[in-house]
């Protein structure tokens, strides 16, 4: 059984064809990259991908925080995941890279923050101006 699948690890995107005979991957056509084929054995028998969204937050002039996963979470659990996500808000500062929700879904993966957020006179002007 064969498999059309394109990479993403790097920028060239590569079109690959797989060949599948069972639970084994025999073949692995079209990689520009060594990376590629690994990919592709990866990607056949259990996909992942690291989830990007946001978190509400209770700051003012910052009504959502972008947040992503520290790893891969396996691809039937994402919007599980994202369901998770939406039920949490953050309600004082955080800084770049800590964990906003730990061992999301008993998964082993972070959810973590990717800005920092402080208490700053600026957001606080701009929320009583579109208040």
């Amino acid at each position: 059984m064969g498999k059309n699948i394109i990479c993403i690890v790097c920028p060239l995107g590569c079109r690959m064809e797989v060949e599948i005979d069972g639970e084994e991957v025999k073949k692995v056509v079209g990689q520009k990259c060594k990376k590629g084929k690994k990919y592709a054995q990866k990607e056949v028998f259990s996909p992942g991908r690291v989830l990007t969204t946001t978190v509400k937050t209770d700051i003012p002039g910052l009504p959502l925080l972008p947040v992503r996963s520290d790893k891969e979470i396996p691809r039937e659990k994402l919007l599980d995941c994202v369901s998770c996500i939406s039920r949490h808000s953050i309600k004082n500062p955080i800084g770049l890279g800590q964990t906003v929700i730990e061992n999301i879904l008993g998964l082993g993966v972070n959810i973590v923050a990717c800005r920092t957020v402080v208490p700053d006179e600026h957001f606080q002007q701009r929320a009583e101006q579109t208040g």
